[in-house]
């Protein structure tokens, strides 16, 4: 837990020292994967910070963490792609965890203003030095967004791992996910929003893990081209034992 708390403490001074916001945001959520992509020609350098707790249902476990950071490209008023690796780290150890090719489709281009908003995302997830297997994962993302700012998000994954790539005779793994997110400003130029979201992770076919299932809150602040979203999603623990108990995350980007 102390793990945690230093987290979230070097979150908050990130946040005090941030210059002030300018604009609208880009992403409210830091599970949930929304619609909104880099415009065309631009590249955003991105890092995501964030841990696992430690699960009180599975004897031994520890707390783990990771480093996420890649560039982003617009690769046309639709389409973005990321090319990010992690680093995960344990009180014993820090290695490369993995790295990723990851595609997102807005089927509407940028600048459609329409308050409905679908996105498909597509990524190839190569694992290093993990349990998991090299994956195929997909998300169908839908937004709605009001007059009033209030945005809504619904976010529906899958997850499927070929550990024959890694040379073992495992099954195939299929593991579906769901995340859900409600949003809203609370500035007056919409740079401040304050968010609402759930996740979770079902095991289908192959895997030991138990389903996973969280809810949390998150602040996200935009200023100029930079922004940056806070959050914590808390581990429904006492329904579900092998579940973390707090999966902490502080996202921050930058358009270059």
């Amino acid at each position: 837990m102390s793990a945690v708390r230093s987290f979230l403490m070097v979150a908050v001074l990130a946040l005090a020292v941030l210059p002030a916001p300018a604009q609208a945001g880009r992403r409210s959520f830091i599970w949930v994967y929304d619609t909104e992509i880099v415009p065309k020609g631009d590249v955003e350098l991105e890092q995501w910070l964030w841990a696992r707790t430690q699960s009180q249902g599975v004897p031994g476990d520890k707390s783990r963490y990771w480093i996420w950071w890649g560039p982003v490209f617009g690769l046309t008023q639709r389409l973005e792609l990321a090319l990010p690796f992690q680093i995960q780290a344990t009180r014993d150890s820090t290695q490369l965890d993995s790295f990723d090719a990851d595609l997102r489709l807005r089927l509407n281009p940028r600048g459609d203003d329409s308050p409905w908003q679908p996105l498909l995302r597509v990524a190839w997830h190569q694992s290093i030095h993990t349990s998991r297997p090299s994956r195929v994962e997909a998300n169908l993302v839908q937004s709605y967004e009001a007059e009033s700012g209030l945005r809504l998000v619904l976010d529906l994954g899958s997850q499927v791992g070929f550990p024959g790539i890694d040379g073992s005779e495992a099954p195939v793994q299929w593991l579906g996910t769901y995340a859900a997110g409600v949003s809203y400003p609370i500035s007056e130029e919409g740079e401040l929003r304050a968010s609402l979201e759930a996740f979770g992770e079902v095991p289908l076919q192959g895997l030991q893990a138990k389903q996973h299932h969280f809810v949390g809150a998150d602040l996200a602040w935009t200023f100029g081209r930079s922004w940056i979203t806070l959050g914590v999603l808390v581990g429904l623990t006492p329904l579900f034992p092998e579940t973390p108990q707090f999966m902490p995350r502080l996202i921050w980007a930058v358009v270059l």
